[in-house]
């Protein structure tokens, strides 16, 4: 039998596991919150839209508020399989470009968009 046994390996695989996914969760924060960001723009013309003038500005934004979380919740989710992915992925340096290529994505697109939204919004 050649390399460590099974019960020497099983901790530090554990604690990998565990690392990689506490880094996924950290950046997941930031993620959720470019794409809470980057979705106001867009919500807040569909829900004025829909309602007119007939409505007060609390409740518009409270159903702006409350349509800005699935898009956040969405990458959130996003980034966290993402980190699991990598965690469990039998080679952790494809885990790991999945894993970076992924947030990367998640990033940019909400950046690109986001951003583009907001000078629509504002020129608008």
């Amino acid at each position: 039998m050649t390399g460590p046994p099974l019960a020497a390996t099983t901790p530090r695989r554990g604690s990998t596991l565990a690392l990689r996914i506490a880094v996924a969760h950290g950046l997941a924060y930031p993620i959720a919150a470019a794409w809470a960001f980057a979705s106001v723009p867009a919500l807040v013309v569909s829900v004025t839209s829909q309602a007119g003038t007939t409505l007060d500005n609390q409740t518009v934004a409270h159903r702006v508020l409350c349509r800005v979380a699935w898009p956040a919740l969405g990458s959130f989710v996003l980034a966290h399989a993402a980190g699991v992915a990598w965690a469990v992925h039998a080679d952790p340096a494809r885990g790991r470009r999945i894993f970076v290529a992924t947030l990367v994505a998640l990033a940019s697109v909400a950046t690109v968009l986001g951003g583009g939204s907001w000078i629509w919004l504002m020129t608008r």
